[in-house]
């Protein structure tokens, strides 16, 4: 699910990173009636200026079109179907919901469809290879929307952007890692085109403190232009944001000190992991994550069950877990020790009743100790209990209105139960997830 919004939020980064110009110009100037002929002509000297500013040749001429804002909407849904099969939306609410990220009430397809509606603009597709702009802007609206999508017709042409249409499932948190050098690659050229058309030299050693600022402020103050986002629960919010803001700061931390070339090569060895983006030293030491494969659950709990998701939370999705119940600073530093993990959901189809498993693995001792009484206290909050059954226990065990929690934390491993039905069955998942194998 988190790839799918790559047409809908350079218009909305471009809004942050540019707020003043870009807010003037939406409450300035009206919708177009026929399209801006001279943003065709445009497009031309904007791919060669962003060619120019990335060191990547033009290896053919980009095609350019207009699309109403109706046909860019459609465009974008029929994409979002094709790509995210109405299972895939059901199975991660069910998670995210499980998790405490939405009401159960919510439905994250719906807002999906809200969000892309409000935040069309125009988008390059590298199945075509062609650029569409938005025949309803004037050109000085979209001039930076036109240069970040154009580092994407680059990238196509050189890298071959397709590919990441058909990510092997069961690993978010590296497909999103790969998006994020994607797009925080354009977001920085975008970035520095702006600084260029200014007669201005982008340092990019600041590009990485800029990315912090603008991921600690309160987007919630753009509630006017985009409402739907403003309401958008921090889950969906904050996977939007990290492949762009994270991910230049990542590209800006990867050209310190060296070439583009060394961008090039991370697109024949991609970051593996959202520990590497926000760790990029991790990236440049290829510390990669422990992978982790989780035993068979379905048989031991029963044939009304069924296993409705499995996948990778990885740093960054620990670090929006915790956020939601404890405080920020905490979870990011609970989730900095990150090594691996893998979790699934499993619901019964008479009851529908879920139980989340999680696997965590923890670069040392400290840091799963660290993640284990962060999860504890998030877990505390979630379910409104204030201790464990016996906490006395190994495993802290909380009796919750969803079941019975547990975590339990072996050296540098953290294994998380949430919603098992009572002991024995908690008993029994505690000891076969324990058998998970690491690689």
């Amino acid at each position: 699910m988190r790839r799918h919004f790559t047409a809908i939020a350079a218009l909305f980064i471009a809004s942050i990173l540019f707020a003043n110009s870009i807010d003037a110009a939406r409450q300035g100037t009206p919708s177009l009636k026929k399209p801006d002929a001279a943003a065709l002509s445009a497009t031309e000297e904007i791919l060669k200026t962003v060619s120019r500013l990335r060191a990547l040749d033009i290896k053919h001429s980009v095609k350019s079109g207009f699309k109403t804002k109706d046909e860019i909407e459609q465009s974008v849904i029929h994409d979002l179907d094709e790509k995210t099969p109405a299972g895939e939306f059901e199975a991660t609410q069910k998670t995210l919901v499980k998790l405490g990220l939405i009401s159960s009430e919510f439905r994250l397809r719906d807002y999906v469809v809200q969000l892309l509606r409000e935040q069309v603009a125009g988008y390059y597709e590298p199945k075509t290879k062609e650029f569409y702009l938005a025949a309803w802007l004037p050109l000085a609206d979209q001039k930076r929307v036109i240069a970040h999508e154009l580092v994407h017709a680059l990238q196509d042409q050189h890298f071959d952007l397709q590919r990441f249409d058909h990510w092997r499932k069961g690993d978010s948190d590296a497909e999103l890692a790969a998006h994020a050098l994607v797009e925080g690659e354009a977001t920085l050229v975008m970035i520095e085109y702006d600084f260029d058309q200014q007669g201005l030299q982008l340092d990019v050693a600041k590009l990485g403190a800029l990315a912090e600022g603008l991921l600690e402020q309160d987007n919630d103050s753009d509630a006017k232009n985009y409402p739907v986002l403003a309401g958008a629960p921090r889950v969906l919010k904050e996977n939007l944001q990290f492949p762009y803001l994270y991910g230049a700061g990542f590209v800006a931390a990867v050209l310190k000190g060296r070439s583009w070339q060394t961008l090039d090569d991370s697109y024949a060895s991609l970051p593996a992991s959202t520990e590497q983006i926000m760790h990029p030293d991790k990236f440049l030491a290829r510390d990669n994550p422990v992978k982790i494969e989780l035993p068979d659950l379905v048989a031991m709990l029963g044939k009304d069950w069924k296993q409705e998701d499995a996948d990778v939370n990885g740093e960054f999705g620990y670090q929006v877990v915790l956020a939601e119940f404890i405080s920020k600073r905490k979870a990011r530093t609970a989730a900095a020790g990150w090594g691996g993990d893998r979790y699934a959901l499993f619901e019964n189809k008479t009851t529908c009743s879920t139980v989340l498993v999680q696997y965590t693995a923890w670069d040392s001792a400290s840091d799963a100790k660290e993640f284990f009484d962060a999860y504890s206290e998030r877990t505390e909050t979630r379910y409104k209990v204030s201790k464990p059954i016996d906490a006395g226990s190994k495993p802290r065990v909380y009796e919750t209105s969803e079941g019975l929690v547990s975590i339990e934390l072996r050296d540098k491993d953290v294994v998380i139960i949430e919603g098992a039905k009572n002991g024995e069955q908690l008993a029994r998942l505690s000891g076969r997830l324990w058998q998970s194998k690491k690689r």
